[in-house]
């Protein structure tokens, strides 16, 4: 990996974002992998776990962590319409360090997928249709421990970075879901049910997908 690489890709104005959002799955899953093996972004987040003052074996602790420390340094910004920016880990902690942090919500989940893949958590992103249109328009990342917890059990657990108020379990309504995994052969379990919502459809999407298989455990939200 480069230090501090950014990839922007050209699209076409009158792609449909459902097939915007297909193209870029691989980059995101090839940036999150590329930033857990890097040791610039393990060291960062050791440096963040111990500071918030996480005692060892405590795996809730760590993600939560992880999760406040990129919700509250990393700063939202929309991308020029048409071109999708894409940083690396290692570029994207040393532009919060250096006071010019800028993403959107792919870059958030790069970041703290990275991160919490250093730290040796199984981690992934959901493509998700929010708005209940049937259009996929925002990525968010899910986690699990490998210890079941009080209060996630055994299950994957929603990581909603781009808004500091969202405790960790909450996300965004969603309808529809494109799933793809870092390290997909960990993504054995379901989505911890109280914070996914309206996952209408994934079983068809899931069957299309290349992960498809591993990820059947995904389940819709009572």
């Amino acid at each position: 990996m480069q230090d501090g690489q950014v990839f922007h890709i050209k699209l076409n104005p009158n792609l449909p974002l459902e097939v915007r959002f297909q193209k870029i799955v691989r980059i995101l899953v090839d940036l999150i992998e590329d930033g857990m093996r890097d040791q610039i972004v393990r060291q960062k987040a050791i440096e963040i776990v111990n500071a918030a003052g996480v005692m060892g074996h405590d795996e809730i602790g760590e993600v939560r962590a992880i999760t406040k420390w990129v919700q509250t340094h990393m700063v939202y910004r929309k991308e020029p319409i048409g071109i999708e920016y894409f940083h690396t880990a290692r570029r994207l902690i040393r532009d919060i360090d250096n006071g010019v942090s800028a993403g959107d919500c792919d870059d958030f989940v790069i970041l703290g997928g990275s991160l919490l893949g250093a730290l040796g958590y199984p981690v992934g992103a959901l493509i998700v249709d929010s708005s209940g249109d049937g259009v996929f328009n925002h990525v968010m990342l899910v986690t699990k421990t490998f210890s079941p917890s009080r209060e996630f059990g055994d299950n994957w657990i929603p990581v909603e970075l781009i808004y500091p108020e969202f405790e960790l379990g909450q996300s965004v309504p969603v309808s529809k879901v494109y799933p793809l995994m870092a390290e997909a052969k960990h993504f054995d379990g379901p989505v911890v049910k109280r914070s996914i919502r309206g996952l209408d459809g994934i079983g068809a999407l899931i069957s299309k997908h290349p992960f498809g298989k591993s990820l059947s455990g995904v389940r819709r939200k009572k």
